[in-house]
């Protein structure tokens, strides 16, 4: 009897150090309401809100360009994207799969959006995407990486595609 009562204890220690268990399907909705505020914000041109989702040392690691490191990397990049004209008239953001771990969530999905570029005029582009999200202290999601790419390649000027 004695050996059941210590081997109940154990488990009952054990179990209690485990980590909680997220609730994956309310983090999956919190980051789709961030994804889909983010969507908006690039129609509208706007920054702050989308940025006040980051981490202050976030990573973005954008087609075509280097990595950018921190929230003021990420700002400057965009900002100067926006100046040479850069301008999206619809985007759309669909998450496909989220999973949590401790601190970390990934978000795993696809875009496609429609965007203007000078002097390229408008371009349709389709990608995939990868998010990884950290835990604040106040227990919301912040950005931590995130990476994307397109589905194809670019055509090149002159090449009739």
């Amino acid at each position: 009897m004695k050996r059941i009562v210590l081997i109940v204890l154990f488990g009952l220690v054990l179990f209690s150090c485990a980590p909680p268990q997220q609730d994956i399907t309310h983090v999956r909705k919190a980051i789709e309401e961030m994804t889909q505020k983010a969507a908006k914000d690039l129609v509208a041109g706007t920054l702050d809100t989308t940025l006040a989702n980051y981490t202050d040392d976030a990573v973005s690691l954008p087609n075509f360009s280097p990595m950018l490191k921190g929230k003021k990397a990420i700002r400057e990049y965009s900002e100067n994207m926006m100046k040479l004209g850069l301008r999206f008239t619809k985007v759309t953001f669909t998450t496909i799969d989220v999973q949590v771990s401790g601190n970390m969530a990934f978000e795993t999905g696809s875009y496609t959006m429609t965007l203007e570029m000078p002097p390229m005029g408008q371009m349709h582009d389709e990608g995939k995407f990868l998010t990884v999200y950290e835990r604040a202290k106040d227990g919301s999601w912040k950005i931590k990486v995130e990476t994307w790419n397109m589905n194809k390649e670019p055509a090149m000027p002159g090449s009739g595609g």
